[in-house]
């Protein structure tokens, strides 16, 4: 019997051919989007002007819209999101996944999702401690509100670093790991723990600034506001009082989005300087005993890592991995300063500056050695240079 080899680009053009009988003459609005890579993607995220959609296909509303791929008939997972907390929305995600090469097509309809997908991001305000902590399936991390100096329980903590609750779970933790008490969550019992110290250092992907060789940072973010909570997409908005950056005053903030099926979050900080000037600023993750820095720097982004054992405490097993990620046109040089790992960089008053942080655990499953680790945040960085490209048309019905 003679074997019949089908790649795979012309299997997704025979399924295309194969649409379900049952999609035939449904209208919506027709979106095409195509991996320019010849590498597979994963748990990607298109991203859909909702004004867009809404000029070709006005009785779309955010608790009535569904995506459906064309070729299976599946339904998508998607988010209407408002990305300014003014009560309109401002876009709609899409999550899926794409084989080399491959193009999709899309429909966006007016009609309500079959059933609610579940959540893989979270982000949530611990009033108690005056935490935000936001996670994806693969992690989770933390950071610090004013209202943790009056935790009396507590030791206070000075700190605007960003914590890593490493897990070893595809399910969302936050909610659990707050009610199993500060005590608790610190010890692993199945699903990873809280096994990173950040003290008054920027953790895994802080910024502050170089002054006499030391970092300065920002003190605990004063307010916060939730913007979006899954399932594809978490997001939420940090703002901290003005701060001394090497004799100038800088009110910072920070905007920060997880997506589902990553283990970095993507940090939009916006600086405003008292005199308008440029801000040369830092961004670090801790250097421990055992811990080694690497850095690359590609064609569009650069990244800057760790990678090393597990803090020892409370049973703290495996290794983890840090990093940050940038442009590599405004990554301007790394160091090692006391007890941080910096990429160096520049920001202009009041324009966001964008970058990527984020960690990797061995216990997860997903990193196995440094090696794995590199070849993530290469893939990641090459991902960012290279989005899927989408086009949206006008209404029409799958034939």
């Amino acid at each position: 019997m003679k074997m019949i080899r089908i790649c795979r680009s012309a299997l997704v053009a025979l399924v295309s051919l194969l649409a379900p009988a049952a999609l035939a003459g449904q209208t919506g609005v027709a979106v095409r989007a195509e991996n320019p890579l010849a590498v597979a993607r994963a748990d990607e995220v298109l991203t859909l002007s909702w004004a867009q959609l809404r000029a070709a296909l006005p009785a779309l509303s955010a608790d009535r819209v569904r995506v459906i791929d064309a070729a299976s008939g599946a339904e998508q997972v998607t988010q209407a999101i408002d990305n300014d907390g003014d009560g309109t929305t401002d876009e709609l995600l899409v999550l899926t996944s794409f084989w080399p090469g491959e193009r999709k097509e899309l429909l966006v309809q007016a009609q309500a999702p079959a059933a609610a997908p579940a959540a893989r991001v979270y982000a949530r305000h611990d009033a108690h401690r005056d935490d935000v902590a936001w996670e994806s399936d693969r992690i989770a991390f933390r950071i610090y509100g004013q209202g943790l100096w009056q935790a009396s329980e507590f030791e206070p903590l000075v700190s605007s670093g960003v914590d890593i609750w490493p897990k070893r779970v595809r399910d969302l933790i936050v909610e659990r790991w707050y009610a199993k008490g500060h005590d608790q969550y610190h010890r692993d019992t199945g699903e990873g723990a809280d096994f990173y110290t950040v003290g008054q250092t920027l953790g895994a992907g802080g910024v502050g600034v170089l002054q006499d060789g030391r970092v300065v940072s920002a003190r605990n973010f004063r307010a916060h506001r939730i913007l979006a909570t899954g399932p594809i997409r978490a997001v939420f908005e940090l703002t901290y009082d003005p701060w001394d950056a090497g004799g100038v005053q800088v009110q910072e903030v920070r905007r920060i989005a997880i997506d589902a099926g990553q283990n970095l979050y993507r940090m939009e900080t916006t600086f405003r300087t008292a005199n308008g000037a440029d801000l040369p600023f830092v961004t670090g993750t801790v250097k421990r005993e055992g811990l080694v820095g690497s850095n690359r720097r590609g064609a569009q982004w650069g990244w800057l890592a760790t990678w090393g054992p597990v803090e020892r405490k409370n049973g703290g097993h495996g290794s983890l991995g840090t990093a940050v990620l940038l442009p590599s046109a405004q990554f301007t040089d790394v160091a090692e300063v006391e007890n941080h790992f910096l990429a160096l960089s520049t920001a202009r008053s009041g324009v966001p500056a964008v970058q990527y942080a984020g960690a990797g655990w061995t216990a997860s499953g997903d990193f196995h050695g440094v090696e794995d680790w590199w070849r993530y945040l290469d893939t990641f960085a090459e991902r960012l240079s290279n989005p899927i490209r989408v086009t949206i048309g006008a209404a029409s019905a799958l034939r």
